[in-house]
């Protein structure tokens, strides 16, 4: 009789193991649905109808244009734009972590954000972030990896604000961008856009209390979610 209710309790309390094992399972599946979103690694949303190099020739009047009609464009129209989620590996810690800058001025002014800009007409995501890369930060040699994401941001000012219209709205693809090891190491030179910058850990727990953006911690969630063990390799 007693063996049979040691039997009865031991296959009682695995039940209970695991139903709360099942349960966690479900729970994370949850969370990582929930957060999911980034694309594949290499795959930077382009689609193409036509000749390739063509569509992404780039000329100078594209690249510069007139302050007047940037500032029109700015209050009217939605602008494209890609940030970048700049990642090395702390030669100290060993740990992954990623840059951040102080926006300088507005929109988002004051603000601790992905150093980033306005895409170029015939710029694929990665071609703009690599670009965005070297104009912000002064490193050069990077390696694209994936779009965490788009971001539609609204903003109730900008730098083109008039007495009659302000504010500006952008579209943002975040890219994962990897420093090489080499260049690690490697001074940031911020453009004026930005007066100073940190880097910190890529965990979007850590990010939420420190009180980072949402715009910050949102991309590092994808990044969880897409691959969980990535900043802690």
């Amino acid at each position: 009789m007693s063996n049979s209710k040691s039997e009865s309790f031991l296959f009682f309390a695995a039940g209970v193991l695991v139903t709360l094992v099942a349960s966690k399972l479900v729970e994370r599946k949850r969370e990582e649905k929930k957060h999911a979103g980034a694309s594949v690694e290499g795959e930077d949303l382009s689609l193409f109808y036509g000749d390739i190099q063509k569509l992404t020739k780039i000329t100078d009047s594209q690249r510069f244009l007139p302050s007047e009609f940037y500032g029109t464009m700015v209050r009217t129209c939605i602008v494209v734009c890609c940030d970048i989620c700049l990642v090395r590996r702390n030669r100290t810690t060993k740990k992954r972590e990623c840059l951040l800058v102080k926006r300088s001025s507005d929109p988002a002014k004051g603000l601790w954000w992905w150093p980033g800009g306005r895409v170029l007409k015939g710029e694929t995501f990665f071609a703009a972030a690599r670009r965005k890369a070297i104009q912000e930060t002064g490193i050069d040699d990077v390696k694209c990896i994936q779009c965490l994401g788009v971001w539609n941001t609204v903003f109730p000012t900008s730098s083109w604000d008039t007495e009659t219209e302000k504010g500006t709205q952008t579209v943002n693809s975040v890219v994962l961008v990897e420093i090489t090891t080499e260049s690690g190491d490697a001074p940031v030179k911020l453009d004026n856009q930005s007066e100073q910058y940190k880097w910190i850990s890529l965990d979007p727990d850590q990010a939420i209390q420190n009180g980072e953006d949402k715009y910050v911690w949102k991309p590092l969630q994808r990044l969880k979610a897409s691959n969980p063990t990535y900043y802690h390799s």
